[in-house]
């Protein structure tokens, strides 16, 4: 992503997921779900029967298929709790264990394992906490009464541990120090979030001394000279960031650099992309930040976005205005297939001049920021 995507912070910890074109109704259809991460969905009041077999795992009223479905595979043994928020309806909680390899059919063929059955209602607070396992599974099935269509806020809370039971903190120490005598530079790695380490892929150009490639969440390395560094990070599951002129001592010194993991629904600026007046051409200037954008969906390949088009066009938004949003987010969507990226994760919008961050730009730098490029998180 580009610098301001790698450098977001979650100011936006309620994120709309309301996936109007996926039919989460059914457990094919589910939506998978990221932990720690606040969703809202809507129930779509489907009448139908259900026929995905839930009845069968306990004796709690369920009349139709009017469910939504969520699918979450935990990277680690750990402890989950679902966190739920609805207007007042009452929602019927199924959650089943299956083997990694299965499918919804281990539900239907009654050889899912059921982790909990229960009623909650709009007054509960207290959150069951239940234990998941990392070669297994788990599909949430949330049930409100037939032809009801509320909104429900939802939040997957979950911690790793270790076998001892110990929260897991997934860290990898690099020491290229050689010499206790030389001043040591350390960079440190970790989740906005939860402060946890972070292994992530650091390169780094500064000079000859310490440029290179590593891998790490602690990385140390002997430096005796004052440097201004360039900084590329990169994390399966987090926003990239780039950090340039970054200012590194010629004493002992340490960085703590924190990485945002992927919020679905959330959009962003893609700074540094430039097209010629008035068309849909990319300037070659752009090729460093759509080469980041690149590298950071083959890095995560289980995210899509839509690219959002906009223009400043100060006699209104005009019919050719839109068209040219739309080219413009077209021609990146095409640079990003060129690269290899399946085709189905991106999507092109033009927005024209309808969402303008300055509706009467006073200054050039206005109209710039009102002539931009952006990506959202689907």
């Amino acid at each position: 992503m580009l610098k301001k995507l790698f450098n977001l912070f979650f100011f936006l910890l309620v994120v709309e997921a309301l996936l109007a074109q996926q039919d989460y109704s059914t457990c094919a259809g589910n939506v998978a779900i990221s932990p720690n991460n606040t969703y809202q969905l809507k129930f779509k009041g489907k009448l139908g029967k259900d026929k995905s077999g839930i009845q069968s795992y306990c004796n709690l009223p369920v009349s139709s298929n009017n469910l939504v479905w969520l699918q979450f595979h935990p990277p680690h043994s750990g402890r989950m709790s679902l966190a739920l928020n609805t207007s007042g309806d009452s929602i019927i909680v199924f959650i089943f264990e299956t083997n990694v390899t299965d499918d919804c059919g281990a539900i239907s063929s009654k050889k899912a394992n059921l982790v909990t059955c229960e009623n909650r209602s709009a007054q509960d607070t207290l959150n069951p906490i239940y234990k998941c396992s990392a070669d297994k599974n788990y599909y949430i099935a949330l049930y409100v009464n037939k032809g009801k269509t509320p909104l429900i806020d939802l939040k997957l809370n979950y911690t790793p541990l270790t076998s001892e039971g110990t929260v897991l903190k997934d860290s990898l120490l690099l020491n290229l120090a050689y010499s206790k005598e030389l001043p040591v530079y350390g960079i440190h790695f970790r989740d906005e979030l939860t402060g946890f380490p972070v292994i992530a892929k650091l390169s780094i150009v500064a000079s000859s001394l310490i440029d290179g490639t590593y891998r790490g969440s602690d990385i140390l390395v002997n430096n005796q000279r004052k440097l201004k560094a360039s900084l590329r990070i990169d994390s399966e599951g987090y926003y990239s960031k780039d950090i340039f002129e970054h200012p590194i001592p010629s004493t002992t010194h340490h960085d703590t650099i924190l990485l945002a993991p992927i919020t679905h629904g959330a959009i962003t600026k893609l700074d540094d992309i430039y097209f010629a007046g008035g068309l849909a051409i990319i300037l070659e200037e752009s090729m460093p930040r759509l080469k980041r954008l690149k590298d950071f969906l083959l890095l995560n390949p289980s995210i899509s976005i839509e690219v959002q088009g906009h223009v400043n066009d100060e006699g209104g938004n005009s019919l050719s205005s839109q068209r040219l949003s739309k080219k413009r987010a077209k021609r990146i969507v095409d640079y990003l297939i060129s690269c290899g990226i399946e085709p189905e994760r991106l999507s092109a919008v033009g927005y024209g001049n309808t969402k303008p961050i300055f509706p009467k730009p006073e200054s050039e730098e206005q109209k710039e920021a009102n002539r931009r490029v952006e990506v959202k998180i689907k």
